[in-house]
C-alpha cells in the first residue's frame, strides 16, 4: 500500500499489487552431445515455462518443447531460448550434437584355405569385435583374430565397434581347396619384350590367395623382387630390380601362399 500526506495534512491510501518473478535457473542436459550417423538425440532444457529452438537443418521434432529429438546428418548447433512470463527472464543456451561416423570395418580379404587346415582371421577398425558362426571359432568370437576351423565354404561378419560406441560391419568368405597347387599357373618363362605375351610374372587363380608371399632371386641366392599380397594391388614383376632390366639369365622364386611353398626356376628371355 501507499499513503500521501499533502501540505494541509490531509492523506489518502492507496494499495496494488506487485508480482516478484525469481530469476529462471535456465540449464541443458548438456552442452554437447554424441551420436552416430544416422541415430538421433533427445535434447533437454529446464528452468522455463517457455522454450524456442533455433533449428538451423530442420533436423528437430519441434522447436517449442523442452525436449526435442535431434536427428541431424552432420555436426549441428542448437540454440535454446527458455523464458517465463517476465519479459526480462530470458535466457539462451548453445548445445552442440556431434555426428560420428560409423568405424571402417575390414574382416579381411577373401581367401581360400587348404582343407582341414585352422585359420586366424583378423579384422581391423575398432575397439571391440563380435564375430557370427561362433560355433565355427575355436575360443572366443569377441577378438578382432580368431581362429576358425572349417570344411567348407563359410561367410564370416565381423561387428566393430569404435571409441564412440558407433558400429559397422564386413565380411569375408573363406573357401575350402583339396589341392591348392592345382588352382595355380606354375610359370617358368618371362619374356619382357613388349609383345603382350608372358612380359609379366603372372600366376592364374592366385586371386584365391591373397595373404602370400613371392620372393625372387638370383642364381647365388641374392634377393632381387619381394613382395607381399603379391598381385592383391594389381602389380606385376616385369623383370626389373629398382628399375633396371635384369639380363636374361635363370633365376629362381618361391611363392608362399595357404602354408604352402611353390619353388621352381624362372627363364628371363630377352630377344
Amino acid at each position: 500500500s501507499l499513503t500521501v500526506v499533502d501540505q494541509n495534512s490531509c492523506s489518502a491510501m492507496a494499495s496494488f499489487e506487485v508480482t516478484y518473478f525469481p530469476p529462471i535457473n535456465a540449464s541443458v542436459a548438456s552442452t554437447n552431445v554424441g551420436i552416430c550417423s544416422g541415430e538421433s538425440a533427445t535434447l533437454q532444457a529446464f528452468g522455463g515455462l517457455f522454450y524456442e529452438w533455433n533449428d538451423p537443418n530442420g533436423t528437430l521434432s519441434a522447436d517449442n518443447i523442452s525436449n526435442p529429438i535431434a536427428s541431424p546428418s552432420q555436426t549441428t548447433t542448437y540454440e535454446v531460448t527458455i523464458s517465463d512470463n517476465c519479459p526480462n527472464n530470458i535466457e539462451t543456451l548453445n548445445v552442440v550434437v556431434s555426428v560420428n561416423d560409423p568405424p571402417d570395418a575390414f574382416a579381411g580379404l577373401d581367401t581360400c584355405i587348404i582343407i582341414g587346415t585352422d585359420f586366424k582371421l583378423n579384422a581391423s577398425g575398432g575397439s571391440t569385435y563380435s564375430w557370427d558362426n561362433s560355433e565355427f571359432i575355436i575360443g572366443s568370437s569377441n577378438i578382432p583374430d580368431p581362429v576358425i576351423r572349417i570344411d567348407s565354404t563359410t561367410l564370416f561378419t565381423v561387428t566393430v565397434t569404435d571409441s564412440n560406441g558407433c558400429t559397422n560391419t564386413d565380411n569375408i568368405e573363406i573357401c575350402i581347396i583339396e589341392d591348392p597347387l592345382s588352382l595355380l599357373d606354375e610359370v617358368t618363362i618371362l619374356t619382357p619384350n613388349g609383345d603382350g605375351k608372358n612380359d609379366e610374372l603372372v600366376f592364374r587363380g592366385l586371386e584365391a590367395f591373397p595373404e602370400n608371399k613371392l620372393t625372387i632371386f638370383n642364381r647365388w641366392g641374392g634377393v632381387i623382387y619381394e613382395k607381399v599380397g603379391y598381385q592383391r594391388d594389381g602389380q606385376r614383376w616385369s623383370g626389373l630390380r629398382d628399375g633396371v632390366e635384369l639380363p636374361a639369365d635363370t633365376y629362381y622364386y618361391i611363392l608362399e601362399f595357404a602354408d604352402l611353398k611353390l619353388k621352381t626356376s624362372l627363364t628371363i628371355i630377352r630377344e
